[in-house]
């Protein structure tokens, strides 16, 4: 009997063997392909092409009662009734509340965007993970309480899975400001390679690194110690952090790997300086070394492959290096960024010029071979986390009223034919949404257009004519119910990338949880690999 495994937080009404898991991964895909057209529906083409017809099923439409009225019949006030209703949408986006009188078809696609997803209320407890160690003040510079609190408790993980697979040699890959990576090392006197693609991450880590060897009597002055108590804290500390600007391929990190263990051997704990290493990394000069010791390196030639929000196609990286690099035992992910993914289906429709790029959705054979795409437009969807909209109430209730200006913009634009196509406005100022013609005034100044495009009269014509047809309460339904499915799609994502683990016959363990505190951490899920 295989003694491989794999643990998701499914619905309770599926087990942990692999056909259950299979057949939840079609139950939520199927679901997911059924409201495929919701989900990729946009905002901005909320006029243009009559999304309120086209994507929401007729039944639903006379549930939640669009139709504006200037004062209800029991007195309250427009701006009243206008916060009771949006306040019920924020309900039902995070907690799924919704009336018992609302068709069954409704109601049954509000419980499955909730039944449906992986669950996120995994405990440290349930894990069985002590974070004992407190983490010195002197490596805590950068971090804000969100970041403290992802560091803390995945650094806590990656240090008892180090223990129970006898690993002490750390690779971060997007290490960024290297927060993780110096609590990895000076916490956990573990030996920890921290690699970005960008060198002003790296030099920003650098100094936050040299900050906290120096604070914590660390640093070395060429070869010498600096003091006695110095060399002592230094004789004791195993850990260790060298930071490299690179991208990471399977053939760079081969090489950096390489390069890394025979810089460990000829320097010292503590040392800070440039070296032949260098030329490993286009000649980047400005590599903080604080190796671990030769005699420590020749016992580990096992590594553990992290990231803490790795964004994009980094993520699907890393779990590519873990299977194909034989020294890379354990595998600790935490992604984000889903629309900076690659389908090569998207790379189809888009006439990509570049046929080498490598998919990063799907990875597994089983979604691949269901054929199974999501397009740019859903993968935005998946980062949504509409369990926060009770949270933050104040900045959802702006957030329907900016929706509605965009979407009246574009059908504005496109009817006085200012624009062909859907042009990018970027972000605005707060201030530019103080009023609808304000909001047209700075979204013209944005694109170049001249101010007199959209005069005062007209933009507020349109906006008083439009809400007064129920047009903002059906942007802020439509919104509600496709934000609702974010949270499916990016189960998907994490099902993908746990069975492209799973198929792999060398890995024997797959884990999949969401540890982190919603209220401090929303969409965060662990995803580990053994071999």
């Amino acid at each position: 009997m295989s003694t491989r495994k794999i643990f998701l937080p499914h619905p309770h009404n599926y087990t942990n063997d692999k056909d259950n898991i299979l057949d939840y991964a079609e139950t939520l895909m199927n679901f997911c392909k059924k409201y495929s057209k919701l989900a990729d529906a946009h905002i901005v083409d909320f006029f243009i092409k009559n999304t309120w017809e086209e994507v929401i099923p007729e039944e639903w439409t006379d549930a939640f009662k669009v139709e504006y009225m200037s004062e209800s019949e029991n007195g309250i006030t427009e701006e009243g009734e206008e916060k009771k209703f949006m306040n019920k949408m924020i309900r039902l986006a995070s907690f799924c509340e919704y009336e018992e009188d609302w068709p069954e078809s409704l109601k049954q696609f509000i419980r499955n965007t909730k039944g449906l997803v992986l669950m996120r209320d995994i405990s440290i407890n349930d894990l069985q993970i002590e974070c004992e160690e407190s983490i010195d003040k002197r490596i805590l510079p950068g971090m804000n309480e969100k970041k403290l609190h992802e560091v803390r408790i995945l650094s806590c993980l990656i240090a008892k899975l180090t223990k129970e697979n006898k690993i002490s040699s750390i690779i971060d890959l997007g290490a960024g400001q290297g927060y993780l990576s110096r609590v990895l090392a000076y916490t956990y006197n573990l030996c920890v390679f921290a690699v970005d693609a960008s060198n002003i991450q790296t030099c920003g880590a650098q100094k936050y690194q040299f900050r906290t060897e120096k604070s914590l009597g660390l640093l070395r002055k060429g070869k010498k110690e600096v003091d006695d108590k110095s060399n002592e804290l230094i004789s004791e500390k195993k850990g260790g952090l060298t930071h490299v600007t690179q991208h990471v391929t399977t053939e760079t990190l081969t090489n950096l790997i390489s390069e890394w263990n025979k810089n460990k051997e000829q320097f010292n704990v503590g040392e800070v300086g440039d070296y032949e290493f260098n030329k490993v990394v286009n000649d980047n000069k400005n590599i903080v070394d604080g190796s671990c010791s030769a005699k420590h390196l020749k016992q580990d030639n096992n590594f553990l492959i992290c990231g803490l929000h790795s964004c994009g196609e980094l993520s699907s990286t890393m779990l590519d290096l873990f299977i194909k690099n034989e020294e890379i035992k354990c595998v600790v992910n935490v992604g984000c960024c889903y629309h900076l993914l690659h389908e090569n289906e998207n790379s189809k429709q888009e006439n990509s010029k570049d046929e080498d790029i490598k998919c990063s959705f799907p990875l597994s054979k089983f979604f691949k071979e269901k054929n199974f795409y999501m397009g740019l437009t859903i993968r935005h969807l998946a980062c949504q986390v509409p369990s926060r909209w009770s949270v933050q109430q104040e900045s959802s209730i702006k957030a329907f009223e900016h929706h509605f200006f965009r979407a009246l913009l574009q059908y504005i634009l496109i009817k006085k034919d200012l624009v062909k196509d859907t042009p990018r406005i970027g972000k605005l100022h707060h201030r530019s949404f103080t009023s609808f013609s304000t909001y047209c005034n700075a979204a013209l100044k944005k694109l170049s257009l001249p101010l007199n495009s959209i005069t005062q009269s007209e933009s507020e014509k349109y906006y008083n004519e439009f809400k007064q047809k129920g047009y903002m309460r059906k942007i802020i339904v439509f919104w509600t119910l496709r934000a609702m499915l974010g949270p499916c799609f990016e189960s998907i994502i994490l099902l993908d990338k746990c069975l492209y683990l799973f198929e792999n016959n060398h890995v024997k363990e797959v884990k999949c949880f969401g540890i982190f505190d919603e209220l401090k951490s929303p969409r965060n899920m662990v995803i580990v690999g053994i071999k």
